[in-house]
């Protein structure tokens, strides 16, 4: 482990990693104050008085003194919490991209006028992609707030910047699909793992150019197969700026598959395979780098022990509301 990763690791575990967690987000317009105590919606611990700016006409919270959670950070905090259970071998990432209607191809169109998750999603398709133009302009955003963060007078956690260039090959092994990855400049292999998908939430943004779909799932990590006698199924070729902060990295990619063979090989066919041709796509996702941490928090909210569940669930989520307001 990097040593960069050991002081983040060390950082995370400390007793004020909750108010260093909460000031450091990408964006700090969305983000709770950070020496206020937020009540996890899945703990449905008794309400309390919440701290509040002081106003010149000194109005109070509300009849009842407390201030209510937002829907939308309960929904992603229960949807966390029932599908996170105590796995260890965990992704959970936020993506941008675009809900489609399957029925006409078009953009999702619902009658509201504020982001909205979703319950039934059956007609409804998720596109991971964006414009390269779009693309562009999060690269420009995300340098310069690396920039920033390097300022003398910055007060919080940086952001740091890599840049990886890698290469997945898909196998069916033993009807398991495999991926391996590859250092494209090296060859190293860097993973091999098989990836189930657990859950997934959308979340339409109608005034916004792009939606949200938040996936967890489970990443078994495997030996590597016989690359000789087994013929890669797809190949994928990345191009990845990472922005690394706190535990969260915001992952801005080009990913380019190569024409491939589709459809099991028929020995009795005539004429050449079937191919789908090559696609590039703009990619942008934000991952939790350290599972662990928020694992942890769960595993307080079960034991019913002061958690920091729902203050992590606001960052996440305040962060994927903070990208995707500045999608053009």
């Amino acid at each position: 482990m990097s040593e960069y990763n050991q002081r983040k690791r060390q950082r995370a575990t400390t007793p004020e990693f909750q108010r260093r967690v909460s000031a450091a987000s990408l964006s700090a317009i969305v983000n709770p104050d950070p020496d206020t105590f937020i009540p996890s919606p899945t703990f449905h611990a008794p309400a309390m008085e919440l701290a509040r700016p002081q106003s010149p006409m000194r109005l109070e919270t509300n009849l009842f003194g407390a201030r209510p959670a937002e829907d939308i950070v309960r929904v992603v905090a229960d949807f966390m919490y029932t599908h996170m259970k105590d796995r260890k071998n965990i992704e959970i990432e936020g993506k941008l991209g675009r809900l489609v209607d399957r029925r006409t191809g078009q953009r999702l169109s619902l009658p509201v006028v504020s982001e909205a998750a979703l319950a039934d999603d059956k007609n409804t398709r998720f596109e991971s992609n964006m414009t390269q133009q779009q693309h562009a302009k999060f690269n420009q955003l995300l340098n310069q707030r690396v920039d920033e963060t390097r300022r003398a007078e910055f007060r919080g956690a940086r952001v740091e910047y890599r840049h990886t260039r890698e290469i997945d090959h898909f196998y069916r092994i033993n009807g398991t699909r495999v991926r391996v990855t590859r250092n494209k400049e090296t060859g190293e292999v860097l993973q091999v793992i098989t990836k189930s998908k657990i859950a997934d939430l959308n979340i339409y943004s109608p005034r916004t150019k792009l939606d949200i779909r938040i996936t967890i799932n489970e990443e078994r990590p495997l030996e590597i197969p016989d690359t000789e006698a087994n013929k890669p199924i797809l190949e994928r070729h990345k191009d990845r700026l990472s922005y690394r902060q706190d535990i969260w990295s915001v992952d801005l990619t080009q990913v380019v598959s190569p024409e491939h063979e589709v459809g099991p090989a028929n020995p009795y066919a005539t004429g050449p395979p079937k191919t789908a041709p090559a696609v590039t796509t703009h990619e942008l996702e934000l991952e939790v780098a350290q599972p662990e941490v928020w694992l942890a928090e769960r595993a307080k909210v079960a034991a019913n022990q002061p958690n920091n569940f729902h203050e992590m669930t606001h960052i996440f989520l305040g962060n994927l509301k903070a990208l995707v307001k500045r999608a053009m």
